[in-house]
């Protein structure tokens, strides 16, 4: 039995068949998780900017075109939805205090060398620093593997803007970095 393709399953949801929204959700929920963790670096706030996306997905996919590309249109949810959130938590900065200085809420993943953690956290503030769309675009090209096309479907901005993003998001990381 071969898998329907998304325009097949974004059909069937339009007909009401409750079980191909699910069969899309398992499909891309991964792949939007990790987009959005990595954008917002926040594992908890990632599970419900994910959980977010995939209800206004279900509710608008009413009057979605399934002639248009189904997972373009789902990035640029997310994406959106990431937006907003950094939005709001930059108007609701708590501050947390920490009574134990030797409680350590960071752990360190046994699989991974201390070398990919040392490069991990190299680049973790210098991305935090990064302009929403400057970080976007970056993620999405080098983490998702996306094509200036698809990316600036996105962002919902030309193509030449998507490269100079690009251009200017290594730019202020090699600047950070060094």
């Amino acid at each position: 039995m071969t898998e329907l393709s998304d325009k097949e399953l974004v059909e069937k949801v339009q007909s009401g068949d409750i079980l191909a929204f699910e069969k899309l959700l398992f499909r891309y929920e991964k792949q939007i998780f990790f987009y959005i963790l990595k954008f917002i670096n926040q594992k908890e706030n990632a599970q419900d900017i994910t959980q977010e996306t995939f209800i206004k997905v279900y509710r608008s996919l009413k009057t979605f075109d399934p002639e248009y590309k189904f997972k373009t249109w789902l990035y640029t949810i997310a994406t959106n939805t990431a937006y907003d959130w950094l939005r709001k938590a930059k108007n609701n900065q708590e501050i947390f205090i920490i009574d134990d200085p030797d409680n350590n809420f960071e752990t360190i993943d046994d699989r991974s060398s201390y070398k990919e953690i040392e490069a991990k956290e190299l680049l973790e503030k210098p991305m935090q620093n990064l302009k929403p769309a400057y970080k976007s675009a970056l993620l999405l090209y080098y983490y998702d593997g996306m094509k200036y096309e698809e990316i600036a479907q996105i962002l919902g901005v030309p193509l030449n803007t998507v490269k100079t993003y690009l251009l200017r998001a290594k730019a202020q990381l090699k600047k950070e970095i060094k």
